[in-house]
């Protein structure tokens, strides 16, 4: 294979990427796009300060010590105390609380009288990531109040400060986080979503770049450009593209590891590799398409909607071990699961290279699409019925 030859080949298409407006926004303006969006947006990381109401009908100093525990925990903030739920519940429906917090009447003098009494809390299942921390916030100040209040009673009636919390707490439960000990949302998501759309823009570029050519009917030039083999050819037109999307890449972990200050656990050498495999991958997903297709509207329609069901069905917001079968077999027909599955072993948890090394293995199978549609393609880019269609 001629360097030389390749080179010309990827001197074309960067003039076809400078000239043509379409081409240069979806290789380059639209993923730089989409990283500023991406850093915008995660860049605070955990949810905090969630608007709740509080509806204390009691107005007595225990009522207002837990109000102003609430108050003090980083996840929720009170924004407004309504007269009544039914305000309450509307300011809920309107969007401007997440959540209520009902204070009884007689919340005090039951607590005195050793009357068991209950704090209630309303959370919306509409937005699940928000109610999560509102109901986990609530919960732990209402335990921790809760189990201030048996302990000084305790305390009064001769017990010591240790055998008090013994009597209130005789199991004291301890939670270890890992992999993201910061519960920062994130180092959780950014990546994901990031690569995500690395991938939607590696598939539709590819599959753009090797679609004009049949729409325009340049396969000709292109093949004459490689001195007529289909193989300089196609690395020449690939070559530029590729060097792009590793370059977003590596901007990419840049806005991950050094501005949100995500921690690496694994090695860098793993994750380099997992990003190289999985554009490959995704380049020759795009060349098995349009090979199949030879229809550039249709060739990108079904590469976008490919690309974009990766997040679906890779686990990560819904994981795959409890979906029904048809979709855990579904989601071993996309790249980006195995590569979400060595990028959170490799970098979240640290895992030993010789645990996430033979994952690489589906990914890397996925590279031999451009082999086998190799044929198709020879075809397509020599026969003039399969150029000029929309």
């Amino acid at each position: 294979m001629s360097i030389k030859a390749i080179l010309n080949v990827s001197k074309r298409e960067i003039k076809e990427i400078i000239n043509d407006k379409l081409y240069l926004c979806v290789v380059l303006i639209l993923p730089l796009t989409m990283l500023l969006f991406f850093t915008i947006m995660f860049h605070d990381g955990a949810i905090d300060n969630l608007p709740i109401a509080i509806c204390d009908s009691d107005h007595s100093t225990m009522s207002r010590r837990l109000k102003y525990a609430l108050s003090a925990t980083p996840g929720v903030e009170i924004a407004a105390e309504p007269a009544s739920i039914n305000d309450a519940e509307r300011m809920m429906l309107e969007g401007k609380v997440y959540g209520i917090v009902v204070i009884e009447d007689g919340f005090e003098s039951m607590i005195y009288q050793g009357i068991p009494t209950h704090v209630e809390c309303y959370i919306s299942g509409a937005n699940m990531s928000a109610s999560g921390v509102v109901e986990r916030d609530v919960q732990e100040v209402v335990q921790t109040f809760s189990a201030t209040i048996s302990a000084s009673k305790l305390i009064s009636k001769g017990y010591s400060e240790d055998e008090a919390l013994i009597e209130v707490m005789p199991i004291n439960f301890h939670t270890n986080i890992i992999g993201n000990p910061y519960l920062n949302y994130g180092y959780y998501l950014a990546p994901i979503f990031i690569f995500m759309g690395i991938v939607i823009f590696i598939v539709t570029s590819t599959i753009y770049a090797i679609g004009r050519e049949l729409k325009y009917g340049t396969t000709v030039s292109w093949l004459q450009s490689a001195n007529d083999s289909l193989l300089i050819a196609m690395t020449g037109k690939l070559l530029p593209i590729y060097i792009i999307m590793t370059l977003i890449a590596l901007i990419a972990c840049l806005i991950i590891f050094v501005i949100m200050g995500m921690i690496n656990a694994g090695n860098y050498i793993i994750l380099t590799l997992d990003i190289a495999i999985l554009i490959i991958a995704y380049q020759s997903v795009a060349i098995f398409i349009i090979s199949m297709t030879s229809n550039l509207r249709l060739g990108l329609s079904l590469g976008g909607g490919y690309a974009v069901m990766a997040f679906t069905f890779s686990g990560i917001t819904f994981p795959t071990m409890a979906m029904f079968s048809l979709p855990r077999i579904l989601s071993h027909i996309f790249p980006f699961t195995y590569f979400s599955d060595i990028f959170i072993d490799e970098v979240m948890y640290g895992a030993p290279t010789r645990f996430v090394i033979w994952r690489f293995m589906p990914l890397i199978a996925f590279t031999l699409l451009a082999p086998l549609s190799w044929h198709r393609l020879q075809h397509i880019t020599t026969i003039k019925m399969y150029w000029g269609r929309d």
